[in-house]
């Protein structure tokens, strides 16, 4: 069922982003100009209402998360296909920015990455881990942390 012109600033990742940078030109130039840079594949995803509306029925509806939580969770969605968010991370940044306990971040990850992330997803970790790799220690790259999803056996 596609979302209200209102649903969509909360469900859906560009709008929400959007409705966050507000009126500041400068953070409108830098989102844009990171669109305007991704691949077709990844511009067709943010932009299909289907991604909104899995965010609406899929996660936030299914799972009980209140409007804020539901938008937060649309500007992660946004954040990981800009590449502003590392998907090792994914656990821990939802369950601090939404203030859910840790099964449900790990549900919510799960949802993204397993299911709306499924089109993307390859084109996705190998975006971040050009981006990311580089940045991350040998020592914390070897490390088992449960807060961490593994990609390669999440699926």
């Amino acid at each position: 069922m596609p979302a209200t012109l209102a649903e969509s600033t909360i469900y859906d990742p560009y709008d929400a982003y959007l409705n966050d940078v507000g009126d500041d030109r400068f953070r409108y130039g830098q989102f844009s100009d990171k669109i305007k840079n991704l691949s077709e594949n990844f511009q067709d995803f943010i932009f299909d209402t289907a991604t909104g509306d899995f965010i609406k029925d899929r996660i936030s509806l299914a799972l009980g998360l209140n409007q804020d939580q539901s938008k937060e969770t649309a500007k992660i969605v946004m954040d990981l296909v800009l590449a502003d968010l590392y998907l090792g991370n994914v656990v821990g940044e939802i369950q601090s920015r939404l203030g859910v306990d840790g099964i449900k971040a790990k549900t919510i990850a799960g949802l993204i990455i397993a299911q709306l992330f499924a089109p993307i997803l390859e084109d996705l970790k190998k975006m971040h881990l050009e981006k990311f790799a580089k940045n991350i220690p040998l020592q914390s790259q070897q490390q088992s942390d449960d807060r961490v999803v593994d990609l390669k056996n999440n699926l």
